[in-house]
């Protein structure tokens, strides 16, 4: 007798990856493509959604009904294991993690914040999982769709020691050093990335390098160094007079910092160099740090087009040590499409397992 299907809960099912990830495993199902998984509903913050033999039963959210495991159970069937796929960047839904791992229930979600969140509840997650057998996957949250997780665990796994992983770890600051050439005020080509939707609504978000920090825990905890955010030196690209002012003022008054850029362009440059926005973790000597560094024209960083990510890994087999170049990754690094195949391919890969 065939296993009962995977059936999987989509938190955050109305945003852009959520909707995405929805789409697909629907479309997939109906196609008879793939192993064979379950929708069996969603939620945002407003409702919840069971799907019924492909009919849509919602709950709008009061003070009396709101999302817990109990509607989790109403939407699944006795017969199967459950997946929730937290498609949202929620600090609440992280802090859940542990309990939904310790009752069996799996998780594939590109939510960086419990990987690269306070270590207690991280490490609170690896023992549910052992515990409870519940499985947490988590390739999405580096590099959308792109397969670097899977990749270090590979590594690991196999009894490689990974010894440093370097970096273009966000889409929108590849997107930005790729097109300016340093000729033009940096300061436009933010405005004209955010115009164009490439930063979020208030581009301090990508430019203080927060969100590659996470990353870099993430790539540093899957290299086996246990380390917080707080251990990352970060150097962000927003003025500290810029940091509490309102996101309007901040694009009327970053133009004052173009000088500053300019000149650390010009001196790459004359260098045969060129800048770009790096975040990198050196296990041997447990330093972790994201910044803006020069490379010679002839690195794969410096060939980078578009808003593609790239990561360099040195291992005992891949780079000097191994007598070998790096292992480099490459690719689209942000986007829904290419998240939510991401957080799909993980959930193939659980109902692919032995659950």
């Amino acid at each position: 007798m065939a296993n009962p299907p995977l059936q999987v809960f989509i938190i955050g099912g109305t945003g852009l990856i959520g909707s995405a990830l929805l789409g697909m495993m629907v479309k997939n199902k109906e196609n008879g493509i793939g192993v064979v998984t379950t929708v069996v509903g969603y939620c945002n913050s407003k409702k919840g959604v069971k799907l019924v033999e492909d009919k849509e039963e919602t709950v709008a959210w009061t003070e009396e009904i709101c999302f817990d495991d109990s509607f989790v159970d109403s939407c699944a069937s006795g017969d199967g294991p459950i997946c929730i796929a937290d498609c949202t960047a929620s600090e609440s839904v992280s802090d859940k993690y542990p309990s939904w791992l310790a009752k069996g229930w799996h998780i594939a979600t590109p939510n960086k914040k419990c990987n690269s969140g306070p270590l207690e509840r991280f490490n609170q997650c690896l023992e549910a999982s052992q515990t409870g057998g519940g499985k947490w996957y988590v390739e999405a949250t580096i590099g959308a769709g792109l397969p670097v997780v899977s990749t270090m665990r590979t590594l690991t796994s196999t009894g490689d020691s990974i010894h440093s992983v370097q970096g273009i770890f966000s889409g929108t600051m590849s997107f930005l050093f790729n097109t300016w050439d340093g000729t033009s005020p940096f300061s436009q080509i933010v405005s004209e990335a955010k115009k164009a939707g490439y930063t979020e609504p208030d581009p301090r978000d990508d430019l203080n390098g927060m969100d590659v920090a996470r990353k870099v825990v993430i790539a540093a905890r899957e290299s086996g160094l246990m380390i917080s955010l707080e251990d990352v030196s970060v150097e962000s690209l927003v003025p500290k007079t810029l940091v509490g002012c309102s996101a309007d003022e901040f694009m009327a008054k970053f133009h004052e910092n173009d000088s500053l850029l300019a000149d650390l362009s010009s001196k790459a440059a004359a260098d045969g160099n060129v800048l770009r926005f790096v975040g990198a973790v050196d296990v041997p000597s447990k330093k972790a740090e994201v910044k803006l560094a020069a490379f010679p024209k002839s690195h794969p960083f410096a060939g980078l087009s578009g808003a593609d990510n790239i990561l360099e890994i040195k291992s005992e087999r891949y780079g000097p040590l191994g007598s070998s170049t790096p292992l480099i990754i490459r690719g689209p690094g942000a986007g829904a499409q290419v998240t939510a195949a991401g957080v799909y391919g993980d959930i193939i890969a659980l109902a692919s397992s032995k659950l």
